[in-house]
């Protein structure tokens, strides 16, 4: 019987992001942070002040998975929701997080996914991303038209 684990892109992908996920978890945790927090934060440092919505999207987070965090991260002062300029009904998320600490949190990330990664080549990383980019973007687009 083969093994289809050994063959199947979504499990060695499933499979790697759980590695990962541990080693930035571990990584921010003396920051007083979890992995997904970090991510959060460093999508609204590079984004600015978005939409739950977009950070959703962003992010691949449930609704309920992004609000829980978010709630959680509103309560530890690391993010705020401020009205969103001409819509009274929506909010956007904005992070408040100290330089310092946020410099912090940036090269901790950093760090973590360069030694997650650190058996790659730097083109080997590239056509990496290249190719995960690709197959999101697949997911995305099928996901617009059901």
């Amino acid at each position: 019987m083969e093994d289809r684990r050994s063959s199947s892109p979504s499990h060695a992908v499933v499979k790697l992001f759980r590695h990962v996920n541990r080693a930035t978890n571990r990584a921010v945790a003396e920051l007083e942070l979890s992995g997904e927090q970090a991510h959060v934060l460093r999508a609204l440092w590079e984004m600015g002040a978005v939409t739950i919505g977009q950070l959703q999207r962003e992010l691949a987070l449930s609704s309920a998975t992004l609000t829980g965090a978010l709630d959680r991260m509103e309560k530890a002062e690391l993010v705020r929701r401020v009205p969103a300029p001409g819509d009274r009904r929506a909010s956007l998320i904005e992070a408040r997080v100290p330089a310092k600490r946020r410099d912090k949190i940036i090269a901790t990330v950093d760090a973590s996914d360069e030694a997650c990664f650190a058996v790659l080549t730097p083109a080997e990383k590239k056509e990496l991303i290249r190719l995960l980019a690709k197959c999101t973007a697949a997911l995305e687009a099928a996901e617009v038209t059901r």
